[in-house]
């Protein structure tokens, strides 16, 4: 019963101006109305959910994005791959692959932190923002499994025939290395969205001013940043940064 009132609110709502979200998602609202309005323009008909933790960016895409193509989300933990399995299905266009994407076709020890969404193949670094010290913090190693974009996409593509990609990372500070692992597949990505490092959380952790000439030289550019999380003093300590393929045609919004 709640479930229906609260679509039929959020119609009502819609057709007068308005959007209904929960307070805890007003930040993301702005963000939520991007993607809604760039999947759009892009017909995006697929996405790589990168570093998928527990589901929460295919729980995002659904409810508030309204988003209802599929989803092909990559997590290696075993435990959330047992979870999001189960989750999925309830979900016929969502899709989970239990392994982590890199550069290379390997094994590799993944640092699962006290609070798991901060896992890393990278070691945990407080020496620059300390907020995070208590749960930024290696837990326990994994090994894990490890593929390359490159390798797996042909495959997929042939199992769902998808055709306009949405590429999101969030792999704490391993983004550069999904990017090297897609090799040419990277120009069939229509848009890509990455957790920007304005403060580094990890050892060797790539910044923005790495990050940004990388993406820009393999043809993407500036379509949105979000400011994810901040310090006390409000100063950005990571984004979600969204770019847009230059080579790819869009469809543009027809004026009324």
């Amino acid at each position: 019963m709640i479930q229906p009132l609260r679509r039929a609110l959020k119609r009502t709502a819609k057709r007068l101006g308005y959007e209904v979200v929960p307070s805890s998602w007003m930040p993301s609202a702005a963000f939520a109305e991007h993607l809604r309005e760039l999947f759009t323009r892009l017909r995006i008909d697929c996405v790589l959910d990168v570093g998928a933790n527990r589901g929460q960016f295919r729980a995002f895409l659904r409810t508030f994005v309204e988003y209802r193509g599929r989803i092909i989300s990559f997590e290696p933990i075993p435990e959330h791959v047992a979870l999001l399995r189960a989750a999925a299905a309830t979900d016929p266009l969502w899709d989970i692959c239990g392994f982590a994407l890199g550069a290379e076709e390997t094994r590799m020890n993944l640092n699962v932190m006290e609070v798991d969404t901060f896992s890393s193949f990278l070691t945990p670094d407080s020496a620059t923002v300390d907020q995070f010290s208590h749960e930024n913090v290696v837990d326990h190693v994994q090994s894990v499994d490890v593929r390359r974009l490159d390798a797996i996409l042909p495959k997929l593509r042939e199992r769902y025939a998808f055709e306009h990609l949405y590429l999101k990372m969030d792999t704490q500070g391993f983004d550069l290395r999904v990017i090297e692992g897609a090799g040419d597949e990277l120009r069939h990505i229509r848009a890509l969205q990455t957790e920007l490092a304005l403060k580094k959380l990890y050892q060797n952790m790539p910044g923005y001013d790495e990050v940004l000439p990388v993406l820009t030289a393999r043809g993407f550019e500036i379509s949105s940043v979000s400011v994810v999380s901040a310090d006390a003093c409000l100063r950005a300590i990571e984004c979600d940064l969204v770019m847009v393929n230059r080579f790819v045609p869009g469809e543009p919004r027809v004026a009324h």
